[in-house]
């Protein structure tokens, strides 16, 4: 039995398998409870309460960020957001990272959230280079992130592919990487022809600042949640379309032709350097993730140069951080352990 035990436990460390033995479970995390109860009378105006600031990228877009800090905290935390969201989508999250003594710096990604637009139809998601994503990040950085702390870059879905990217070229900027469902492949049409559709995308000339076939804004696109793919929380689902309509302007429908190619471009990348990520690394796999493939994650994480532990969070959707409780509880505690051991 001992040899079984002890070829089962060899055979999950050649395959990047780990299991999490948590330092603390004593984290604040919020639940369903608490969000029903504190998010319109704290949570929600805690967030507001912070200024809205902006700074100019090298091109001259405007690039909205906030800053939250505490006091005596333990570590800076600067998130990198996925496509279609902004600050708006994190409100919940930077509370908790907060109350946690932990400072939080996060940006809208050019061209959705409260950044400026690329196009005469604002509800275009659009880039016209995927580096723009990581030099802005840069540049945010460099302007506006102390750097007196421990630092720490969280990057979910797409934010996930910038963020790799970003260590990648700027190797120690951070102390630690966070990586939740990243967009190292999008899920096109299915995992299996999502190598064919970015071939077919990258070499299509024409009509590349339109909608891709089948995307529209996000007012024709709006799905319930029983239809929709991203998380089994109706409580949060419901907070966010909420937070959406407060603000329209926030609104972001589906992709541009050029997005998707310079997508599937910088994803690539991402993994075929993944050798330069030389710092700890945190990946946290979704189980039913629809909106991004898997296989592409498992071969970053065997890459990086420095130790990346890959957790897959069982029953979960695409959005980790606005995932039902028992999921996101599991989220939340391994990303405060990890941090809390760099």
């Amino acid at each position: 039995m001992k040899v079984f035990l002890l070829t089962l436990l060899l055979l999950s460390t050649a395959f990047g398998i780990e299991s999490f033995h948590y330092v603390n479970k004593n984290y604040y995390i919020s639940s369903h409870e608490t969000l029903l109860k504190n998010y319109k009378s704290t949570i929600s105006p805690y967030f507001y309460k912070h200024k809205l600031h902006y700074f100019t990228a090298k091109d001259g877009i405007k690039i909205a960020y906030k800053i939250f800090l505490v006091k005596n905290a333990k570590a800076s935390i600067v998130i990198s957001s996925g496509r279609t969201e902004g600050m708006f989508k994190y409100q919940e999250l930077i509370y908790d990272l907060n109350q946690n003594s932990y400072d939080v710096y996060i940006h809208d990604h050019r061209g959705q959230g409260y950044s400026q637009r690329l196009l005469k139809d604002t509800q275009i998601g659009h880039v016209h280079k995927f580096e723009d994503y990581v030099e802005d990040l840069k540049q945010f950085f460099n302007e506006k992130v102390s750097k007196k702390k421990k630092l720490i870059l969280i990057g979910h879905s797409m934010g996930g592919a910038i963020a790799s990217l970003y260590v990648q070229k700027y190797t120690y900027d951070f102390d630690g990487l966070v990586l939740s469902s990243p967009m190292h492949q999008a899920d096109l049409v299915s995992s299996k022809l999502s190598n064919i559709v970015c071939s077919l995308i990258e070499k299509r000339k024409r009509n590349i600042d339109r909608y891709i076939i089948g995307e529209t804004s996000y007012d024709d696109a709006t799905v319930s949640f029983k239809e929709n793919i991203l998380t089994h929380s109706k409580v949060r689902f419901d907070i966010v379309e909420a937070a959406i309509q407060k603000e329209p302007e926030v609104k972001l429908g589906g992709p541009s032709v050029r997005w998707v190619g310079e997508a599937c471009r910088g994803s690539k990348k991402s993994v075929d350097n993944a050798f330069k990520v030389k710092i700890p690394t945190l990946l946290l796999q979704a189980e039913e993730d629809q909106v991004v493939n898997k296989l592409p994650q498992d071969d970053f994480c065997s890459m990086t140069f420095a130790k990346c532990s890959e957790y897959q969070i069982d029953g979960a959707y695409h959005e980790l951080f606005i995932e039902k409780d028992d999921i996101r509880k599991k989220v939340l505690t391994a990303v405060l352990d990890f941090i809390s051991k760099i």
